[in-house]
């Protein structure tokens, strides 16, 4: 309103205007009154069991302690969305997220204060070497909420140390935080041992699991997105602000065509060029569909392996149709190869009756673990035997010692969390473990020493043994019959690749060796350069279907057969950043049983992470090794070598990936190290060792064959 206007009006008109906005005021606070009292009424007669007590709710973001991954600098501490609620506390991983990834009730549970540690990147006061507890992003300060061993009868504070197995793990660099929540979480735990709790247990509180989404993991390179996205490139149009309308209406008859004939419909000088935009390949480009390219790429990739395919069978002929084929790839099933599973079966038969007679008190606890040990150990080792002095197939001897090396592996799993359930009743905790089938629901150690569940355990798809595992609630034939099919699919694959496009290349290069007799060229940059191309892409496709037919195909079968519910065998670790989030997200199972057989108590021990992380790549590396070398008779160090070189690449890849976060140079460091230069590399190496190991053999049968000839002869 201008000051001319405002002049204009008289005294008493404003005056009016005035009053009637007090009045106006005086009305909107009567009815914001009386609101506020029916509101106060309600909340006062609204039965309590009806509306449980809200007083116990917090949301925010803490530090979730990754209990089951390990990276080169120690346990893994992940950021999560907590929220807790109406005795319930769920984390997310993110705010975004509709539904939590776990969430638990805390009955019966309780609340530790675990402590501080101080930030190391925290930066001191100089005038001051002493930080108060208090200081904001100054330490690292600890809680985790577990099951309560002893029952809700004593204090929190009576709980035995020994017996408490956290649930989950919290952290926060806020010292007043942690206090609020430790607060909330020991009121909820109380709230939930009420009845006001078990009569509204189930009122408005449901949740459904969060589906596994595709977002990026640690040590992962960001998602690529196949669609555009919501957010575009917001540009500023050139208009001038209407203040009145002009809206006509246009008399034409095609005028709601799109081609008018009108020159006014489309005229010359219609502008073209109307905001600012980047090119679509631009970095500041929305995100772009790029489906094309992916589909290019597809028929680039099928043409390629036509070719390659075509040229192998140009220059070496049909291998497969020369001889070769189901008999001779199950020739190794002999009576060794059937007798070593045999005997797998007794120690796993042994290591039930030691456990059952631990469980009852027959054995002492030294006792009863050196049984175990010696037991698992000559499962390991009499198979060694059998593949060395039995079989000679080197397909059958490795399948035979990777039977031998999971036994093993599931043995000492069983001796060694069997040994913990039996010392510590209180940690064989159910309430972790979602989706229990009904006999497992209520099962306490030593219910679970039967020989159905130690088996159970062996055919799983896991090397770590727990006392239930999660169930799925039926089996479904059809996917059993499909896993089935691409199973067979993909070992046909990988024996036609082995047969017509890698072992042609590796018989030539024999043939120039025998030909040049150069028994001693193992590093000549000729073969290396002239063979290793030939091997390359082949060993790489070979390399993914024993992925995708073992770790996918052939883990799902299994867990399909026998209802095994938790089915996350690997990660992602195609998009692996640096190498260490390769050897943490290939193989699962096996990192799994690192983390709880090896590296916690190598730390327990008083080891330190680094000299644990060692330990653990020190015995992969040598079982690789077993694994390799001992069903071609011939110890070498190629694999053992190759793995304890991850080492130096590990610290080279993190290094990167620390300078350039979400870069692509590690992962391609990954890629080139594995496909390029390792395992074809690594083959060519095994293949010039067991020539000559043959030749030798060959030569030495030779002289003695001629030198009974001889002897033969003389006498006759």
């Amino acid at each position: 309103m201008s000051d001319a206007s405002i002049s204009s009006r008289t005294t008493s008109e404003l005056e009016k205007e005035k009053n009637a906005l007090q009045q106006q005021i005086e009305e909107l606070r009567q009815t914001l009154s009386e609101l506020t009292d029916n509101g106060v009424q309600q909340a006062e007669g609204h039965d309590l069991n009806q509306n449980p007590i809200n007083a116990h709710s917090k949301s925010g973001y803490l530090s979730k302690w990754q209990d089951r991954a390990i990276g080169w600098g120690g346990t893994k501490w992940d950021l999560r969305f907590v929220r807790l609620e109406q005795g319930r506390l769920c984390y997310y991983r993110s705010h975004e997220d509709a539904a939590p990834r776990y969430m638990l009730t805390l009955k019966r549970c309780a609340v530790r204060d675990d402590g501080h540690k101080p930030n190391k990147r925290f930066r001191k006061n100089q005038s001051s070497d002493i930080v108060p507890l208090q200081t904001c992003n100054a330490f690292f300060h600890i809680f985790s909420i577990y099951v309560r061993p002893n029952g809700n009868e004593q204090n929190a504070d009576d709980d035995n140390d020994e017996e408490i197995v956290p649930l989950l793990r919290f952290s926060t660099m806020s010292y007043a935080e942690k206090n609020q929540w430790i607060e909330l979480i020991s009121e909820a735990c109380a709230y939930c041992n009420t009845d006001e709790f078990a009569q509204n247990e189930n009122d408005n509180f449901s949740f459904e699991r969060t589906p596994r989404s595709a977002k990026k993991l640690k040590g992962t390179l960001p998602m690529m997105h196949f669609d555009s996205g919501d957010d575009s490139i917001r540009s500023v149009p050139s208009f001038r602000e209407l203040k009145v309308s002009y809206l006509k209406t246009n008399s034409s008859k095609d005028a709601s065509t799109s081609n008018s004939k009108q020159k006014s419909g489309y005229p010359p000088s219609k502008p073209m060029h109307r905001c600012t935009e980047p090119s679509y390949l631009s970095n500041e480009a929305p995100v772009q569909n790029y489906r094309g390219f992916l589909n290019l790429g597809f028929i680039i990739f099928i043409i390629s392996n036509l070719r390659l395919l075509m040229g192998t069978i140009q220059e070496y002929g049909f291998v497969i149709a020369r001889g070769g084929g189901v008999v001779s790839a199950l020739s190794f099933v002999d009576l060794p190869f059937i007798s070593g599973l045999g005997l797998l079966n007794v120690f796993i038969s042994q290591a039930y009756l030691i456990e059952l007679n631990s469980s009852r008190g027959l054995l002492r606890e030294r006792l009863s673990t050196s049984l175990h040990l010696v037991n698992a150990n000559l499962a390991l080792f009499v198979s060694i035997a059998i593949v060395w002095c039995l079989i000679d197939s080197p397909i059958g001897g490795c399948m035979l010692l990777m039977c031998a090396v999971t036994t093993w592996m599931k043995l000492l799993s069983y001796m060694h969390a069997n040994t913990d359930y039996r010392n510590h009743p209180n940690r064989a905790s159910l309430k972790v473990i979602d989706s229990l089938d009904q006999d497992s629901l209520d099962i306490v150690y030593p219910e679970n020493v039967t020989l159905s569940n130690i088996y159970y355990f062996c055919f799983a798809p896991t090397l770590t043994y727990q006392i239930a595992f999660p169930r799925m609630p039926c089996r479904r034939w059809f996917r059993i019959a499909t896993l089935t099919g691409r199973l067979v699919l993909s070992i046909s694959a990988m024996y036609f690749l082995l047969n017509q496009v890698i072992s042609p290349p590796l018989g030539e290069m024999i043939k120039e060796l025998e030909a040049h007799d150069q028994k001693y060229a193992m590093f000549s940059f000729e073969i290396m350069t002239k063979y290793l191309p030939k091997l390359t892409i082949a060993c790489t496709y070979t390399w993914l279907l024993v992925f995708y037919a073992y770790f996918h195909l052939f883990f799902n079968l299994l867990a399909e057969i026998l209802k095994f519910g938790d089915r996350v065998f690997y990660k992602d670790w195609w998009n692996s950043s640096n190498v260490s989030s390769y050897w943490r997200l290939w193989n699962l199972p096996v990192h799994y049983w690192l983390i709880r057989h090896v590296y916690f108590p190598c730390i327990r021990k008083g080891v330190t992470k680094g000299n644990a992380m060692f330990i653990v790549f020190f015995i992969s590396a040598v079982l690789h090794e077993v694994m390799i070398s001992i069903p071609f008779h011939m110890i070498r160090p190629w694999c053992f070598l190759g793995m304890m070189g991850q080492i130096p690449l590990v610290a080279v890849t993190k290094y990167f990936d620390k300078i350039w976060p979400g870069s692509s140079i590690g992962n391609v460091i990954f890629w080139f190290s594995f496909c390029v230069i390792g395992q074809p590399t690594a083959i060519l190496m095994y293949t010039i060792d067991y020539w000559k190991m043959e030749s030798e053999r060959n030569s030495d049968t030779m002289d003695l064959n001629s030198t009974l000839f001889e002897s033969t002869r003389e006498e006759l």
